[in-house]
């Protein structure tokens, strides 16, 4: 017998599960259910595989010599090819949870104080 645990996802499995939490950004828990194992198994399965494509870096198909492993790598390559890369940061608004009273600048620390019993 050998030591350490088994992989219960085949390598096949965990790189689809990989590619599927990077570009729909299902959670680890869903991915679990849909590979039938547990959420920690997934995850693990996740960070192996993501260390595995960190160090071969991205090839595109018409140039395969190409290799970008930094966001630098990325920048310059985009750089030499003219194209704009937009990182606009876009803040979203979320509604309020029900029964949850929103937050008012300096009621935080206000009730922080009444807890301790500041005056």
């Amino acid at each position: 017998m050998s030591a350490g645990a088994r992989h219960q996802l085949v390598f096949i499995d965990r790189l689809l599960a990989t590619l599927i939490h990077l570009r729909h950004d299902l959670s680890h828990s869903v991915l679990g259910l849909l590979f039938g194992v547990d959420r920690s198994t997934v995850t693990r399965a996740i960070a192996e595989v993501r260390e595995l494509l960190a160090e071969r870096g991205c090839a595109g198909p018409d140039r395969p010599g190409l290799r970008l492993r930094t966001l630098a790598d990325v920048f310059a390559c985009a750089q030499a090819e003219k194209i704009e890369l937009c990182a606009t940061e876009v803040q979203v608004r979320r509604p309020a949870a029900a029964g949850v009273r929103a937050a008012r600048p300096g009621s935080m620390k206000r009730d922080a104080e009444t807890a301790i019993g500041t005056p």
